[in-house]
């Protein structure tokens, strides 16, 4: 019994020491304080700050649901002052405002205190709504590796990254990059309308070697994004949205995007562009594998099933009224050379800002040649609040093919419509596919069935493009007159 309880007592002795021994070890792990490990921190990131001479460059994305990714470029003082600029607007130039590093909830945070407009827009612009920016001024601070400094924006869980710029004069070199980085980004969806068509496709396509993927893209230049979209083997589909910032790599314009593309054990991010190219066409390889965003020319839609519908037009009215909204399949190139052009020429006629475009509506006809088949066009006169209204005539309409020929005959015969022939001549050509003795001259104009107009009543939603201009196409609605 004796050798029992000693053998207990053994035990028990055994175990506090070993307890013991473990709190020593725990107290010796956190000496410091949460307020004081944080302090510390705040420490190595000033120092880390300081260190560059010529400052930082980095991308900011703040939320990678919706939006894309902004460059930013920094140079920080001791004295708490920062040089900024980046590349979200097209002024670049540099602000000098302040900065502070203090105690956040859990960690060191970076705040941008005060003046700089390359910040405060973006906090500014994201409380417009959900599709905006949703900027912040304040970066917890995550931690440094190999000089690359990463932040996180708590509020959306945005990424913040910035590494040494490696420029000899910041206060010149950031403003070019900025410049730049700007520049390319407008490049992007820029086109030139003589060329393009409305039936190009941007598309991502992913060389593994062993297969190819293909992702749809739609791109949203206001924030910076995009919806990718593939289909397998198996026709099942997937999407992933994405945000992008187009910036420099090594000192090549290139685009970011976040999150990641993962195929296979492959990540794609970074996207150089290929200046061998008149189009703009990004290439990241990655293994010897390879995923090029660009855009590809795809052929016009048959029309198959368009023959039965386009006679059934007429006396329907097709209107287009910018301010009814649900247009987005109207082409930036029939807004910005077709309806923009009308309203230059107005300007030169009548002063700027004298008249500015209200709608117009075809009404088709197929049956007469009395000017039935009739296009309207009607401006607001902003200085007296008049609508001022104009018609045109086109012989009746032709179905070849499935496309529709017309020819332009002339004015209704108003004065104002004689006056104002030449001012309106894009939107007159736009709908002139001519046609003499059965024979087009041309390629027609396409119509598109678009289902249902829903901001305006449920009412049949359509396109029309120009096929001598692919580039010119107009979304619009039917109505009965």
């Amino acid at each position: 019994m004796k050798k029992i309880f000693n053998y207990i007592f053994s035990f028990l002795i055994l175990t506090l020491t070993l307890n013991s021994c473990e709190v020593d070890r725990t107290e010796s792990v956190f000496v410091d304080t949460p307020s004081e490990r944080i302090e510390k921190t705040i420490g190595e990131l000033r120092t880390l700050l300081l260190s560059q001479e010529q400052g930082f460059s980095g991308i900011y994305f703040p939320n990678n649901s919706v939006v894309g990714g902004v460059n930013f470029y920094m140079n920080f003082t001791q004295d708490l002052r920062v040089k900024i600029t980046s590349d979200f607007k097209e002024d670049t130039s540099i602000t000098d405002s302040r900065y502070d590093i203090v105690t956040g909830t859990t960690a060191a945070e970076l705040i941008f205190t005060s003046g700089s407009r390359h910040i405060t827009d973006l906090v500014q612009d994201g409380a417009a709504g959900f599709d905006s920016f949703f900027g912040n001024n304040s970066f917890q601070y995550v931690g440094e590796e190999n000089g690359v400094i990463t932040f996180r924006d708590i509020r959306s869980d945005g990424i913040f990254v910035i590494s040494p710029s490696g420029f000899g004069n910041f206060e010149a070199e950031s403003v070019l990059s900025a410049n730049t980085t700007y520049i390319e980004r407008q490049n992007f969806t820029n086109v030139d309308c003589a060329t393009e068509s409305v039936f190009n496709q941007l598309v991502m396509q992913i060389n593994s070697g062993s297969e190819i993927i293909n992702y749809i893209l739609s791109y949203n230049p206001d924030n910076i994004f995009f919806d990718a979209e593939t289909t397998n083997a198996q026709g099942i589909s997937a999407s992933q949205n994405f945000g992008a910032a187009f910036t420099l790599i090594n000192g090549e314009s290139a685009l970011k995007i976040s999150p990641a593309i993962e195929v296979g054990d492959n990540s794609f991010e970074s996207f150089i562009l290929n200046q061998s190219t008149d189009s703009n066409q990004y290439v990241a390889t990655v293994n010897g594998a390879t995923a090029t965003i660009s855009s590809i020319s795809l052929s016009e839609p048959s029309g198959e099933d368009i023959d039965p519908e386009v006679p059934t037009f007429g006396p329907n009215g097709y209107l287009y009224r910018p301010s009814l909204g649900g247009d987005p399949l109207t082409s930036n190139c029939f807004r910005e050379e077709i309806i923009g052009q009308m309203e230059t020429n107005m300007d030169n006629l009548f002063g700027a800002g004298r008249l500015t475009f209200f709608d117009f509506i075809f009404f088709f006809d197929f049956n007469s040649d009395a000017c039935a088949n009739q296009l309207l066009i009607r401006f607001d006169d902003n200085a007296t609040g008049d609508l001022i209204s104009i018609r045109y005539c086109f012989d009746r309409g032709v179905i070849l093919n499935d496309r529709l020929y017309q020819n332009y005959i002339g004015t209704f015969g108003n004065p104002l419509d004689d006056l104002l022939e030449g001012a309106v001549m894009p939107l007159l050509d736009f709908f002139n596919s001519p046609i003499a003795s059965g024979v087009p001259s041309g390629n027609g104009l396409l119509y598109t069935n678009e289902g249902t107009f829903f901001n305006a009543g449920f009412n049949v939603d359509g396109t029309f493009t120009n096929l001598d201009t692919p580039s010119y196409r107009v979304q619009a609605l039917f109505f009965n007159p």
